[in-house]
Parts: C-alpha cells; sequence; structure tokens
C-alpha cells in the first residue's frame, strides 16, 4: 500500500474564537510587572518607619517660639524639601520640554507625521528605536535636543513620544475611516447623529477600515467616532441655533433638530461638512506632553548613564539612596564624592518597606493558624513571600548596578588585576540570570515625589513554595449589583454554586457623605467667587476663598483614598475567594461605558460610581501575582443578564422580596414565572453571566 505523504508540511492552524457572546474577543491586557510605590525622601530627613510617615520629623526645630504649633507639624511633615522640590521641578520642565521639542519636529507637516506614524506602528514596541533613525531627530551635544537633556535621557524622550505620535496616529486613521464611511452613506450619516448612542456595527466598521479586526481596537474606534460626532454638534449648534451655548445636553438638542422640519436641511449641513474634511483635512490638534512622569524604560543598561543610580546606606538599615542625574544646566547639589554624576546630582533617600512587611505578614500568618484559620494564613504567607522575593529583586539589581561601574573602573586603570575582573564578571552573569527589577518611573505630584519600581510576577519556584496544590478549573461570574458592589458566583458542578455579596458598606457610607460635602463647598465657593469678581474684578481673591479652595481640595483628596481603600479591599476578598475554590477565569461585566437609566435615585448614582474599572484592575493585578498570565480575567456583553433567568432563559421580573410575585421596579430580588422560581437579583445575573461562558464555543481565559 502506498504511503500518502502531504504535499505541503503542516502549518500551525490559527483560528479566531468562535465565541459570539463576547465582545470582540476582548480580554484585559496586562504587564509582566507588578509595580510599588516608594516614596523620596529628603536625603537629611529621619524617615519614618511606623504608619504612613505623616508625622512631623524629629530633626526639625522650631526656632521661632512664635510659631503655631500646626504650622510647625505641617512644615515638617514634607518628605522633600523646597529646593529638592525646585530642582525636580526644572528637571521635569527640561524633560517636558524636550518631549514637546520632538512633537513640534514630526508635526512641522503632514507627510512627515503619516511617515513617522506608519514607522511607528511597524516597530512592535521599539518606538525610541525607531525615532533615533529619523535626522531631523538627531541629538548632538551643541544643539537644541543637546541642551536641554544628556544623550541618555534623550532615549526616554523619545520613547514618550513615540507612544504618543503613534496612539495620535491611530486616533486620526480611524477618524479619516470613519469620514470615508459617512461620505458614502446618507442613511448611516443620519443614524450616526439621531441615534443617542452610537451604531455597533458603525464602530466594528470603522475598527475593520482601521486594520484591526478583533481585539480592545474596538474601544479605540467608539473613542473616534465620539470625537466626530462632538465636532458634527458643535458646528450644527453654532449654524443652526447660533443665540444657544454649548452644553452637556447638546446632544438632546441635536436630535431634537433631526426631529424638527429641518431635519433635511440639518442633515445637508452635515453631508457638506463630512465631505470637507474628507477633502481638506479633519481639524486635528497636534498633541502635547503635560505629565509630571518620567519614565526611564529606555534605559535598560546597568551603568552610570541611565540617569538613576541606587545605593544601599551603610548606616541606616533598609534605607536606599537614589541618585538622578540632573538634564545641563541645573545642578542639584554640591559636589557629592559617592554619586557617579558629582554635582550634577539629585540625592533622595528611599525606605525598602519591602522587609518589614514581610516580617509582618510572617507573624500575622503564625497567629492565623494559630487560632485556626487556614486560609488567612495561606494569604499572608505568600504576601510575605511575594514581598521577599520583590526585595530580594531589588538588591540583585542595586549589587548589578555597583559590579558594572566597578568594573568599568577596573578596566581603565593602568595595571588592572585579571583576577579581579575574572571574578567580577562571573558574579555579573550569575546577577544577569538572577531575577532583577525593572528601570523605574518617577511622579511628581504637588510635594509628593514618588518611585514606581517594576517588580517581576512570582515565578513557579516560589508559588509552589507558598500555595497549595489547587487545579484551577472552575469559573466565575462577577455581577455589579445594585446593592451590593461585587456579587460572585462559582459553579462546582451540576446546580451547586458557591456564591458571596462582597460590599463595604462603612465605607460606602462616608464616601457618600464627603461626595455630598463636596457639592456644599463647590456651591458656597462658586458663590464666594462670582460676588468677589462683580464687586473687584481683576484683583487677586481673598484668604476666605483661598481657604475654601484648600478645603474643597482637601475632601475630593479624601474621597480619592477612600475609592482606592474600596477598590482593594474588594478585589483582595474577590481574588483570594476564587483562589481557595480552584478557579481559573473570572468574568467580569464590561460596563466601561455604561450609563444608568433615570428614575432609581440613588441605585443610579450607586452603579455609575462605585469603582468598578478600578476592582477590575485590582482583581487582574493580583490575579497575575498568583500565577495567572494576563490575569485570567475577560470581560463579556452584559445585554439581559439581569433581565432572564438563568435557569430556563425567559424574561422574569423584579420583585421586592423573597416569594413575592408583584412586580417592583428596581427590586431586590427576582422571580421568573415560567418556571416559578426567585432567586436575589445580582446572583441571578452572576450566574447567567457565567452560563453565558460554559458553552462549547466559549474561550478560556488566558491563564497559566
Amino acid at each position: 500500500m502506498k504511503k500518502r505523504t502531504r504535499r505541503h508540511p503542516r502549518v500551525g492552524k490559527t483560528t479566531g474564537s468562535n465565541q459570539e457572546t463576547m465582545d470582540g474577543n476582548y480580554y484585559i491586557d496586562s504587564s509582566t510587572y507588578l509595580v510599588q510605590k516608594f516614596s523620596l525622601n529628603s536625603y537629611h530627613r529621619v524617615v519614618a518607619r511606623k504608619g504612613l510617615g505623616r508625622g512631623p520629623d524629629p530633626s526639625f526645630q522650631r526656632k521661632d517660639k512664635r510659631v503655631a504649633k500646626h504650622l510647625v507639624t505641617k512644615m515638617s511633615g514634607k518628605k522633600c524639601s523646597e529646593v529638592d522640590l525646585q530642582t525636580i521641578g526644572q528637571h521635569f520642565g527640561k524633560y517636558i520640554e524636550a518631549v514637546n521639542l520632538v512633537l513640534n519636529k514630526v508635526y512641522l507637516t503632514p507627510q512627515r507625521v503619516a511617515s513617522v506614524g506608519v514607522k511607528l506602528e511597524g516597530s512592535k514596541g521599539h518606538g525610541y528605536v525607531t525615532l533615533r533613525k529619523e535626522p531631523f531627530l538627531e541629538w548632538k551635544r551643541t544643539n537644541e535636543f543637546g541642551r536641554l537633556v544628556f544623550e541618555r535621557m534623550y532615549r526616554n524622550v523619545l520613547e514618550t513620544a513615540a507612544r504618543i505620535i503613534l496612539s495620535d496616529y491611530t486616533r486620526r486613521k480611524l477618524v479619516n475611516a470613519l469620514l470615508d464611511i459617512l461620505s458614502n452613506d446618507r442613511d448611516q450619516l443620519r443614524r450616526f447623529l439621531f441615534l443617542k448612542r452610537i451604531p455597533a456595527d458603525l464602530i466594528r466598521k470603522v475598527r475593520e477600515s482601521g486594520g484591526k479586526k478583533k481585539g480592545s481596537y474596538f474601544h479605540y474606534a467608539l473613542t473616534a467616532c465620539k470625537q466626530v460626532r462632538r465636532s458634527l454638534d458643535i458646528q450644527l449648534l453654532k449654524e443652526l441655533d447660533s443665540t444657544s451655548s454649548i452644553r452637556s445636553i447638546q446632544r438632546r438638542r441635536v436630535r431634537d433638530l433631526m426631529k424638527s422640519s429641518e431635519g433635511t436641511v440639518t442633515l445637508d449641513t452635515m453631508v457638506s461638512s463630512v465631505a470637507d474634511w474628507k477633502n481638506n483635512n479633519y481639524p486635528f490638534t497636534q498633541p502635547v506632553f503635560r505629565k509630571t512622569t518620567m519614565e526611564f524604560a529606555a534605559s535598560t543598561e546597568n551603568n552610570t548613564g541611565q540617569g538613576y543610580w541606587f545605593k544601599e546606606d551603610p548606616e541606616r538599615e533598609d534605607e536606599i539612596i537614589l541618585y538622578i542625574k540632573t538634564p545641563p544646566g541645573i545642578t542639584g547639589h554640591e559636589r557629592i564624592q559617592d554619586s557617579p554624576y558629582r554635582s550634577q546630582t539629585l540625592r533622595f533617600r528611599v525606605l525598602d518597606w519591602l522587609p518589614r512587611r514581610a516580617a509582618h505578614a510572617r507573624n500575622k500568618a503564625c497567629e492565623a493558624r494559630e487560632k485556626g484559620n487556614e486560609w488567612r494564613a495561606i494569604e499572608l504567607e505568600y504576601r510575605a513571600e511575594r514581598f521577599q522575593d520583590m526585595s530580594l529583586q531589588l538588591r540583585n539589581t542595586i549589587r548589578l548596578q555597583q559590579l558594572t561601574r566597578r568594573l568599568v573602573s577596573l578596566k581603565y586603570r593602568k595595571d588592572p588585576d585579571p583576577e579581579e575582573i575574572l571574578e567580577l564578571k562571573r558574579e555579573m552573569g550569575v546577577l544577569k540570570k538572577s531575577r532583577r527589577c525593572a528601570p523605574p518611573v518617577l511622579k511628581v505630584r504637588g510635594h509628593r515625589v514618588t518611585l514606581l519600581i517594576p517588580f517581576k510576577s512570582p515565578d513557579d519556584e516560589m508559588l509552589r513554595r507558598a500555595l497549595p496544590i489547587t487545579h484551577r478549573v472552575k469559573r466565575a461570574g462577577v455581577d455589579r449589583g445594585l446593592r451590593h458592589p461585587v456579587v460572585l458566583s462559582v459553579k462546582n458542578g451540576g446546580d451547586s454554586y458557591d456564591e458571596i455579596k462582597i460590599g463595604r458598606d462603612e465605607l460606602y457610607k462616608k464616601r457618600v457623605t464627603l461626595r455630598q460635602r463636596t457639592g456644599v463647598l463647590m456651591s458656597e465657593l462658586t458663590l464666594r467667587k462670582n460676588n468677589w469678581e462683580k464687586k473687584r474684578a481683576m484683583v487677586p481673591p481673598p484668604n476666605f476663598i483661598l481657604k475654601k479652595e484648600r478645603e474643597l481640595e482637601a475632601t475630593w483628596a479624601k474621597v480619592r483614598r477612600i475609592d482606592r481603600e474600596i477598590s482593594h479591599q474588594l478585589a483582595a476578598e474577590t481574588v483570594w475567594f476564587c483562589e481557595h475554590r480552584g478557579v481559573k477565569t473570572i468574568y467580569f461585566e464590561d460596563l466601561r461605558f455604561f450609563q444608568p437609566s433615570g428614575g432609581f435615585r440613588t441605585h443610579s448614582w450607586n452603579l455609575s460610581t462605585n469603582l468598578w474599572g478600578q476592582i477590575i484592575e485590582g482583581v487582574k493585578y493580583r490575579r497575575q501575582a498568583l500565577g495567572h498570565k494576563f490575569g485570567g480575567v475577560w470581560t463579556v456583553n452584559p445585554a439581559m443578564t439581569s433581565q432572564k433567568c438563568h435557569q430556563c432563559g425567559e424574561k422574569g421580573i423584579r420583585v421586592e422580596r423573597p416569594g413575592s410575585t408583584e412586580e417592583k421596579r428596581g427590586g431586590e430580588f427576582f422571580y421568573c414565572s415560567s418556571c416559578e422560581s426567585g432567586f436575589h437579583a445580582d446572583v441571578n445575573a452572576a450566574r447567567n453571566i457565567l452560563k453565558i461562558q460554559i458553552k462549547p464555543t466559549a474561550v478560556g481565559g488566558r491563564t497559566a
């Protein structure tokens, strides 16, 4: 019998998903690093090691006894001195100026923007490598770039500019694709202007015209559609209703104009506007960089030229000295002998709080195990192992930096020791293969300077040591409830579910109170400002107005802190509930563009402000730290999940209490007349989200 062979070799088959309930096969992408924050302190400050470190500095001496005690506390509580803050502000000013100078060079002509955008689109993440090949962006010590930043810092400038240019180029390409569609289809333009929401089929057409057929590109296309529609709304209202101002309710007025007898005239006006934009280019604005954030991501070498340098303090335990190289024209401190940058140095102090947190978590784990709470002990032991691993990564990075500098200095000696050089190279080879942290990010916000250090996710060895062996095969559905922020349902098999309603009532009540307080303060502040400007125009506001502004700012800061605390607690409880039950994939509702309907009073406000995006990001971050690739998190289309019964699939009604059959709008419970079953409404929705993904065509989560 003749053996049949293939004419062509087998090629790995790459097929797209057939999952219809997934919104464009969208999953939340994530990085491979876990970022931790470290507050920078002035070099001579005594770093606080207990609490949040907001107490007065013991080294601060009150020379003038007439100074109030609260003023002493306020002045001494700053982590960075005014001199350091002023110098770091100049440093960021040079960085921002250099990025904007690169943007001005690129956006000099439309042809140059298009050429650079095409190159960046195919660069696969190497933005600064692409831009540094452009002749007009070459760095020289004597040109305008060399007078602003040093050469290695210019790499970071190009990396930041490349991300801005690529994002803007993508947006422009999608806007032009939308204009092509609208100019050729008058009915599509009518729908685009008349409907309250942008049609999903139009967004998909724009996405496909932009070169992407799936993924999160859907939301980029949606943003481009919103931009064009807002421009059309503004232009229409200015032409047909010039007496009115452009406000947030402009969509309603545009729809009223489309419904009126002048609807044909309105459509003709919009058709001419779209045609004009298509022929003469849409009026895009040049992007501007304003963020007070500087990345060292383009500097991956371990030498002094990358712009930052770590050194362990030999006198103070768990404290690290950070040296930052300042750009030309900025002198940080006096000549510092132990700094690789000498007088061109900014010197800060960082507390490595990771070992202290690890020891504290181990002590808590022992207490939990003595009380018989095994799950809590596992969580705390894992936290201790993770903090210890991060501290090791940071120490390996510092050690590699020191050895690199030492090796360079040895090579330039007249009579170097060959054996010492070989020993250094051997030790450096071991460190290069070890776990090390990535280049940091420097962020300035007000009087606070923060260092963000990315650490590698835990490896398999650490996870096996810290966590018990668990078979991750289950799936979980998460619903955003009316009364409970997170309702989680895990299917065990058959009709068995593990469910939990997670909430933080005390924190939410405190948050509501503060939000109401901000409304009162904003009203009082607006009234006082208006009265002052009517009486004394062009005169700076007095202290009582400035004091009210500071109070409003402080209240909003409290709201943001409570928001972070709520999202952290909800995400942590969600993650560990799933981890102890062997959950592989978690499905959330995709509510990024959710707008609750009116008539529900506080329910509508709770639905629109319960931090859903922050909770999902927190869950993704923590699950990635537990070894799940990409977090194992998916977002799904929530259509009809709150209205259909998860058992029979028929549409049910909301009722006020269990066992009731009388419909109540916004009721807490769900009743299905078809199968005569009743559940908690949010539990029913969570089971529906989970049931959608149990079909054979469902795509499994991206997990390890």
